[in-house]
C-alpha cells in the first residue's frame, strides 16, 4: 500500500480530533493539510512520492474541482443574487475582468519570457478566488449579510467564470510557442466552450428535471438523490473530457442548469456533493503541499515571491477599488473586500493543467501560482478571525452613529467562530443558502 494514503488518513484523523478546538484559533483547516503535505513531501520525509502519486494525486484534485464547481454553481441562486444586490454582479462583472488584466500587465513586466499569452495565462489562473481559506470573513454575523454574501458568490462563480479564459490563453501560448499546432486554439474554443457547455446544459438540465419528478412522485429518497447529484457532476466532467473539451466547464454549466430547473427542490439532496468536495477540499490541500508547494519553496525566486504577494494585494484590491467605486461603500469595506480574496483549488487545479500541457514556460507559471497560493494559506487564513471581528466591531460603530442603517445591523449575538461554528472547510459558495434567510437591509450598502 502506496504510505501516501496513510499519510492522507492519519492526517484527516487528526485533524479531526482537534478541529472544533480550532475554531477559537487563526489555524484553518487549509492551514492544517498543507504543513501535513508539507512534512509528507519528497523534500522533508519522502512519504508521498511524486513518481508514485502524482497522476493519481491529478484524477483526484480535477474530480473535486469538477464537484466543487458543480455544487457551488448549483447552489449559487443566479436568479435572485443578480436582482437582490448589485455588489456580486460588480465584482464579477467588472472586478474580475480588471484583475486579470492587471495581473496580466504586471506578469509580463516581471517575467519577460513567458510572453503575451503566457502572462495572461499566470494572471487568469491566479484570478478565481476561494473563501473557504477563510471563513470567519463570511460566517462572521457581525459582518454586514450584503458583504458577507456578495464574497460568498464570488467565491462560488468566479472559478468557473475564468474557466473558459484559462483555456484559452493556455491554447493561445501553446500556439505561440509552437506547442500545437496553427489553428489549435478555435479548436479548443469549439470543443472547450461550444461542446462542453452544450454537455453540461443537456445533463444538468434533463438529470434536474428527472430528479424532480422522480422525488415528487416518491420514487427515490434524498440519500439517493444526493448521490445521483454527485455522480451528475462527475458524468459532465468525464463526457466533456472524452470529447477532448473542458470537464470543468461542463461540471459548472451543469450545476447552473440544475440550479436554475430544480435548486428549491433539490437543495436538501445538495448536502452529499457539499460534504464530499469538503473533504476532497482538505485532502487537496494537503497534496498540494507535499507535491506541490514544496517543490515550489526549494526553487523560489525573489521574482515569484513578489509577483506573488502582488497578486494578494495590488492585484486583487485595485480592481476592486475601481468595481466598486460607485457602490457607495465606506473605504474599510472595500479594503475588507478586496484583502479577502484567497487563492485556492481552483488555482492549483489550473496550475496543474498548465503543468502537464507541454508548454515551455510551465517550469515559471507554476512555482509562481504555488507559492502564491501557499502565501494565501497562511495569510489569509491568520488574519481572517481577527479581520472579520475588527470589520465587525468598525460595523457595529458606523451603525451606532448612523440611525439610518441601523435596521441593517447584524442579529445580537452573531459571533463568527462561535455559537455552532463554521462548516468544514470547502469552498465558500456552499453558505449561499445560510445566507439567503433574510433580504439584505436597504441601508447595508450606506456604511460610511
Amino acid at each position: 500500500m502506496d504510505p501516501a494514503v496513510a499519510a492522507v488518513a492519519v492526517a484527516i484523523f487528526g485533524y479531526a480530533l482537534v478541529e472544533r478546538r480550532l475554531w477559537h484559533t487563526p489555524i484553518s483547516g487549509a492551514m492544517v493539510f498543507t504543513a501535513a503535505g508539507l512534512l509528507a513531501s519528497e523534500q522533508v520525509t519522502g512519504l508521498v512520492n511524486p513518481a508514485e502519486a502524482g497522476h493519481g494525486a491529478m484524477i483526484f484534485l480535477e474530480l473535486t474541482l469538477a464537484v466543487v464547481l458543480f455544487s457551488d454553481a448549483m447552489g449559487a441562486n443566479v436568479g435572485s443574487w443578480a436582482t437582490e444586490a448589485p455588489l456580486p454582479g460588480r465584482l464579477l462583472g467588472l472586478g474580475l475582468p480588471l484583475t486579470m488584466a492587471v495581473g496580466w500587465m504586471l506578469g509580463w513586466a516581471l517575467f519577460h519570457d513567458l510572453g503575451p499569452w503566457g502572462a495572461a495565462l499566470l494572471a487568469a489562473v491566479l484570478a478565481p478566488t476561494d473563501s473557504a481559506l477563510g471563513l470567519p470573513v463570511i460566517t462572521d454575523e457581525r459582518v454586514p449579510r450584503l458583504i458577507r454574501h456578495a464574497l460568498n458568490v464570488e467565491g462560488g462563480l468566479n472559478d468557473g467564470l475564468v474557466l473558459p479564459f484559462v483555456t484559452i490563453f493556455l491554447a493561445l501560448a501553446q500556439e505561440e510557442e509552437n506547442a500545437a499546432g496553427s489553428g489549435y486554439a478555435v479548436t479548443v474554443l469549439l470543443r472547450a466552450l461550444v461542446a462542453s457547455a452544450a454537455v453540461g446544459l443537456a445533463l444538468g438540465a434533463v438529470g434536474a428535471v428527472a430528479l424532480r419528478w422522480s422525488k415528487n412522485s416518491g420514487w427515490s429518497g434524498r440519500r439517493w438523490q444526493s448521490a445521483a447529484l454527485l455522480a451528475l457532476a462527475v458524468l459532465a466532467y468525464v463526457l466533456a473530457d472524452l470529447i477532448d473539451g473542458s470537464g470543468f466547464i461542463a461540471a459548472w454549466v451543469a450545476g447552473l442548469a440544475a440550479g436554475l430547473v430544480a435548486r428549491e427542490s433539490l437543495s436538501a439532496a445538495l448536502r452529499l456533493p457539499e460534504e464530499a468536495a469538503n473533504l476532497g477540499v482538505s485532502v487537496s490541500f494537503m497534496l498540494f503541499g507535499a507535491l506541490f508547494l514544496a517543490p515550489a519553496l526549494e526553487s523560489a525566486t525573489w521574482t515569484a515571491v513578489a509577483y506573488g504577494l502582488l497578486s494578494l494585494t495590488v492585484i486583487r484590491m485595485v480592481p476592486v477599488a475601481l468595481a466598486l467605486s460607485r457602490s457607495r461603500l465606506a473605504p474599510q469595506t472595500v479594503a475588507y473586500v478586496g484583502w479577502f480574496g484567497p487563492r485556492g483549488l481552483a488555482s492549483i487545479v489550473f496550475a496543474g493543467l498548465v503543468a502537464t500541457s507541454g508548454l515551455p514556460e510551465q517550469g515559471q507559471i507554476v512555482p509562481v501560482v504555488m507559492l502564491t497560493v501557499g502565501m494565501s494559506v497562511v495569510l489569509h487564513g491568520i488574519t481572517a478571525p481577527s479581520g472579520a471581528r475588527r470589520y465587525g466591531r468598525w460595523y457595529a460603530g458606523a451603525v451606532a452613529h448612523s440611525p439610518e442603517i441601523r435596521e441593517a445591523a447584524p442579529a445580537p449575538g452573531g459571533g463568527g467562530r462561535g455559537g455552532g461554528g463554521p462548516p468544514a472547510a470547502g469552498s465558500a459558495d456552499r453558505l449561499d443558502r445560510r445566507l439567503q434567510g433574510r433580504g439584505p437591509g436597504s441601508g447595508e450598502q450606506l456604511v460610511h
